[in-house]
């Protein structure tokens, strides 16, 4: 059974009521002012690109209904030319969310996107309460005075101002993550009330269970729950074993049997498994996108194992009571490490035969990522740095709780704090699975650190000053302005909107607009027109083809575009920057490709990679030789001045930032965005038109002029140390130049053009029809021919 608390001072439920609500209600409204508070900076806007097609999906369900999720519709606005079913891609529930939210605020004239915005900020604001649930029925087996309330309310502060919550809570991230630590530790603190309530484990199967309609990671938690019907009985009944053993060892014999008593109810553990496993599987397999299938997957070997186990445990405690099966578990140990090598190789199996893949399987085994896996930001593996951002005032405590947590509660707490550790360290994306988990174990630290009479005045004050950290970080992660806001780029621009709207205003409606997988969903939600591709890369071919149509030759890349895609239009992004060098005492203006870093000129790498992983002839259309990295011959280093030994490289930078050089032009991609027919929409005459970073400068007179220094037969030699010597010739040359002029469209309705004298990139068959307000960074160009 639970640990007696010690003596409470708050000895009557209503004292511990007149604490314990308007403490949860005070931290509840600080959690939803954080949360809210970008909107009021930044303005009602989705964050990132997932929240676009939920939000899409939940205006879909409020115009069709419910039921299309499974009868399924095809939808052509992505996708393009095949087009997609949402149902059996995608997840409902956060978009069901989003509708529940629109139901209540609708009768206050709350439309569907203010509502969709505001959900996810309610409802990981909602957190602080199952937050304080979960803390409060662990901490109660503590043994301290008052366990559950203090750990409860401890957690709970913490849910409020925790960054790791913050961030992946925010209003305007309409995703899974808010809904999923809202969820996770009400269902676990429900198991945990199972023991003594087996009914609770139906309740804890339909809070975790509706995580398995709104996020991916729902297979973590559905196996954590797995491992936990396995430990909770197999470390008790090791002490049982353990404490049996001493006793007989200081009696000198082997000693008869006594009554033993599990800490916990043998039955209650079973049903309420049972109950949990039962209500589990049927959101499981309810959901078009998994369906029963997903129960006879390998993703269900270790749940499935776990009610055997569950089961097996309470046959034997009715058959022959704690004791005798103590004694039969000490004569046939080798039995049961005989069944977890099974299970250990029945996982081995399961990943070798490709049972387990795709970013499951890159959290698993954190080495040799599919090229699309690796190109997202927030799949590479995780440096201690960011683990300290989020968690680095807590982590003392987190590692202060391990020994307290050897309780029926405390295990799962111990099971998840090291699984989710794991996969946090493997995968960004995934430290916000550890949010829940660090919040309950840091308080329960924090609390039995207090009642040390050595340590008791020092852990005040570590947590007072963790505190305070962990609030001005909050507010550093709550005033953050929404990613469609800063043009995709983290630097706040219009650019990536007007584009947008000039997509929507300008051509006709759902005309298909090429561009790189991650603008998808911005481009069909926002801007009514027709995807290629978009972040739920379902799809990879598709994205391999695109990448090869924007890196292979202008002349090809349209031929792609236009024959297998049939488009004829399309989007590309580089921001860039005016960047003064001091060259022989003047301060030459030159531009900073691709400064603030995030666009497409930086992407091409993955674009080339991702090609060349899934298109056959990718690598002869690419130029490409078996083995060649993609650095080798898109965009790569630059040979410094005077120079190192010769075959030693460094890379091209300014001020000690790297900055990538393209080595050929030639390609679609680098000819849209390095072509000097984008600078006349915003610079307006030719006298204004600046060399790239890498092109050099003329020296000499007042510098009203520049032109490259070294052109030989349209190539242009790459400069070297450009910060100290914009000058001289490198053994390496960007090829795909021309020295011709360039007749620029200056007035699209009476078609005046106007030539421009400079060096450009040749862009072939591609034509310039659109550049982005203010700052030029978006450009959308026709395929003419």
């Amino acid at each position: 059974m639970d640990k007696k608390e010690k003596t409470s001072p708050l000895r009557r439920p209503a004292e511990s009521l007149l604490v314990v609500v308007p403490a949860l209600l005070a931290m509840f409204a600080i959690a939803l002012y954080a949360r809210m508070y970008r909107v009021f900076l930044w303005g009602w806007w989705l964050d990132e690109f997932d929240p676009y097609i939920r939000y899409y999906l939940a205006k879909y369900t409020l115009q069709h209904g419910v039921g299309w999720w499974w009868s399924g519709a095809h939808f052509t606005q992505f996708w393009y030319p095949y087009g997609v079913d949402w149902g059996k891609v995608l997840l409902p529930g956060t978009s069901f969310y989003g509708l529940f939210v629109h139901s209540i605020l609708a009768p206050f004239g709350v439309d569907l996107w203010h509502a969709v915005i505001a959900a996810p900020a309610i409802m990981n604001a909602l957190a602080v309460f199952s937050a304080f649930y979960l803390g409060y029925r662990i901490g109660g087996q503590l043994g301290v005075a008052n366990g559950g309330i203090r750990v409860g309310l401890i957690t709970a502060l913490l849910v409020a101002i925790m960054p790791a919550y913050i961030e992946r809570g925010l209003s305007a991230w309409f995703d899974d993550e808010p809904i999923s630590l809202f969820l996770i530790p009400l269902g676990l603190a429900l198991l945990i009330d199972g023991l003594k309530r087996p009914w609770a484990g139906a309740l804890a199967g339909a809070a975790l269970g509706y995580i398995a309609w709104t996020w991916g990671a729902h297979f973590y938690l559905w196996n954590l729950v797995g491992l936990y019907a396995l430990v909770l009985p197999t470390y008790y009944y090791l002490k049982l074993v353990f404490t049996r053993s001493q006793r007989a060892a200081r009696k000198g014999r082997q000693q008869t049997p006594q009554p033993l008593e599990l800490p916990f109810s043998a039955r209650n553990l079973f049903l309420s498994y049972l109950l949990f496993y039962v209500v589990y599987a049927l959101f499981v397999a309810t959901i078009p996108r998994y369906g029963v299938e997903s129960l006879i997957s390998a993703f269900n070997i270790l749940p499935t194992f776990g009610l055997v186990v569950t089961a097996t445990v309470w046959l034997l405690d009715k058959l022959l009571g704690a004791a005798r099966t103590v004694e039969l578990l000490r004569r046939y140990v080798w039995i049961i490490l005989a069944l977890a090598l099974a299970g250990v190789l029945v996982f081995i199996t399961a990943v070798a035969m490709g049972l387990i893949g795709g970013k499951f399987l890159a959290t698993l085994l954190p080495f040799g990522r599919s090229a699309i896996v690796a190109s997202v930001a927030e799949h590479s593996t995780t440096q201690f740095y960011q683990i300290l951002i989020r968690y680095g005032p807590v982590l003392p405590f987190i590692i202060a709780s391990v020994p307290y947590l050897f309780t029926p509660g405390g295990l799962i707490a111990l099971s998840y704090l090291l699984t989710a550790s794991y996969a946090a360290a493997t995968m960004v994306r995934l430290l916000v699975l550890l949010a829940p988990i660090a919040a309950v174990t840091a308080a329960i630290g924090i609390v039995k650190l207090l009642d040390s009479k050595r340590l008791g005045f020092l852990a005040l004050a570590a947590s007072t000053i963790s505190l305070v950290i962990l609030l001005v970080s909050a507010f550093s992660v709550a005033s953050q302005p929404t990613q469609i806001v800063t043009s995709a780029v983290g630097f706040v621009s219009d650019d990536f909107l007007d584009a947008l709207m000039w997509l929507k205003t300008r051509l006709p409606p759902y005309e298909p607009v090429a561009s790189w997988w991650d603008y998808g969903y911005w481009i069909s939600v926002v801007g009514n027109k027709t995807s290629l591709a978009d972040n739920s890369t379902i799809n990879a071919t598709q994205i391999g083809k695109i990448g090869l149509g924007m890196m292979a030759p202008p002349e090809i890349g349209a031929s792609i575009f236009t024959k297998q895609f049939k488009t004829k239009y399309i989007l590309a992004i580089m921001p860039y920057s005016t960047y003064r060098i001091t060259l022989q005492t003047q301060l030459v203006p030159v531009l900073v490709h691709d400064y603030p870093p995030g666009g497409d000129f930086l992407k091409s790498y993955w674009m080339t990679r991702i090609a060349l992983e899934n298109v056959k002839e990718a690598a002869s259309i690419l130029g490409a030789s078996p083995g060649m990295s993609p650095d080798d011959f898109i965009y790569t280093r630059v040979m410094s001045y005077p120079g190192p030994p010769p075959g030693s490289y460094a890379y091209f930078t300014i001020e000690g930032n790297y900055y990538p050089v393209p080595l050929n032009l030639n390609r679609t991609l680098y000819a849209m965005l390095f072509s000097k027919v984008r600078f006349f929409p915003i610079y307006g005459n030719n006298t204004q038109y600046l060399s790239w970073i890498f092109e050099g400068v003329e020296q000499g007179g007042a510098f009203t002029s520049f032109r490259r220094l070294q052109l030989t037969g349209g190539n242009v030699y790459l400069p070297v140390d450009a910060t100290q010597r914009l000058q001289g010739i490198t053994t390496y040359v960007i090829q795909g130049w021309t020295l011709r002029g360039v007749d620029v469209v200056i007035d699209p309705l009476t078609g005046r053009t106007e030539n421009i004298p400079f060096i450009t990139a040749q862009t072939g068959p591609l034509r310039l029809v659109y550049v982005s307000r203010p700052n030029g960074w978006v450009v959308v160009y026709q395929i003419t021919t």
